[in-house]
């Protein structure tokens, strides 16, 4: 039978090791940045992070909002259901001409592909102009 001690030190190094393989393991659930000219359907559904400077904003009477991003290879819709835009702290008045990160889902809507934002804090400032 094991004594305390012993108990003790397996369990500290349990500890330890789930830890490390919780920080390894969290690299993968970071949705890796992706230029808007490498987008296709193969990333249908897959979270994806798009930087770039927000060149329209469409606010639809449903509340939806849609932000044309351009990162400089291409422009994609990064739309935002009102279950997400009114939570937002960042208005949709001076959303024009910021460059932010959204991460969202790719879908794909009238043979388009854009970006469905599933939570208010996947639309983050980065600064102000291209």
């Amino acid at each position: 039978m094991l004594d305390d001690r012993a108990l003790l030190i397996i369990s500290v190094l349990l500890g330890i090791a789930g830890f490390i393989g919780m920080i390894v393991s969290s690299a993968s659930l970071t949705p890796p940045v992706v230029r808007v000219s490498d987008l296709d359907r193969a990333m249908m559904d897959r979270e994806i992070t798009v930087e770039g400077t927000v060149m329209a904003v469409h606010e639809l009477e449903s509340g939806t909002l849609l932000l044309k991003i351009n990162d400089g290879t291409g422009t994609v819709t990064a739309v935002a259901f009102k279950s997400v835009s009114k939570d937002m702290e960042l208005s949709p008045e001076i959303l024009s001409g910021m460059r932010i990160q959204v991460t969202g889902r790719v879908k794909e809507y009238h043979g388009s592909l854009e970006i469905v934002v599933e939570k208010p804090s996947s639309i983050m400032p980065k600064s102000f102009g291209s």
